[in-house]
């Protein structure tokens, strides 16, 4: 019997052997005598989880990093679905510049944009009265969701452009204005094709949040380097090994769903 399977049963086999091998590696490096550094490894894993060497309470370390990717992806969402509204409005005046925001944010490195932010922004501005602080977190906070917004604006384009015309025609023949048509129409129907995207969108800015370090913030990856100051460097590997497999086991589960949902959204007749 002739066995072939398919794309994502390849796919996957070569997912599960990659972790077999890793495993594998793991184990074998424990039997050889290394199970002494990944012992500092867990000796520092609440330090580099919670930013607190017991754990409690939270002052940083990946959860900084889950706080940042949330607050940064609602603020993307927000200015991202104004930035991808604009782009497909009738009017020159304000399709043109959001065409050029979009583009310049879109691409721009993601670490220049945060470095942009951390030297433009006040550490303090007074606005009609109102004074607002720019600490070290919100300055990474915006810088991340710059980008983000920028590429979620890309998303709503083509989730809305990839209604069928003849459902803006019909909306039309029936008297509603154009508002009426995206509220009623067709941003329910793009909905669901937007889900993906924003959810790759989220698992990239999750990745993207161990940037923030430049900004001084006590995230994973600013607590990782101080903690390896203090450590011998045979456990250098052990150390960034552990931090790689905190960053896969938040993002792989979220990306894989997303790529589920996208082909569960393949061939709707929007």
């Amino acid at each position: 019997m002739v066995i072939n399977p398919s794309y994502e049963q390849r796919k996957r086999l070569l997912l599960i052997g990659i972790l077999l091998a890793v495993i594998a590696l793991v184990l074998g490096d424990a039997v050889r005598g290394g199970s002494a550094e990944w012992s500092r490894v867990i000796a520092r894993l609440p330090l580099l989880l919670t930013g607190s060497a017991q754990g409690w309470p939270i002052t940083g370390g990946f959860l900084l990093n889950v706080v940042m990717g949330i607050a940064s992806m609602a603020i993307a969402t927000a200015v991202g679905t104004l930035l991808g509204l604009s782009l497909l409005a009738r009017r020159k005046l304000v399709r043109q510049p959001a065409f050029v925001v979009m583009n310049f944010l879109r691409n721009a490195p993601w670490l220049v944009v945060l470095f942009a932010m951390l030297y433009l922004l006040p550490y303090r501005l007074t606005l009609l009265g109102v004074t607002f602080e720019f600490s070290p977190l919100a300055k990474a906070i915006i810088g991340l969701s710059l980008p983000t917004a920028a590429n979620f604006a890309e998303v709503i384009r083509g989730a809305v452009q990839s209604v069928h015309a003849g459902q803006w025609e019909s909306a039309r023949s029936l008297g509603y204005s154009t508002a009426q048509i995206y509220r009623r129409v067709i941003l329910p129907q793009a909905f669901r094709r937007m889900i993906p995207g924003w959810m790759n969108l989220y698992a990239l800015l999750m990745i993207a949040t161990s940037l923030a370090t430049v900004t001084g913030v006590q995230e994973v990856v600013t607590l990782l380097r101080t903690t390896l100051s203090m450590e011998s460097e045979t456990t250098l590997v052990y150390f960034y090994l552990a931090v790689l497999a905190m960053f896969f086991a938040y993002c792989y589960p979220i990306a894989l769903l997303a790529r589920r949902l996208e082909n569960k959204t393949k061939g709707d007749s929007l």
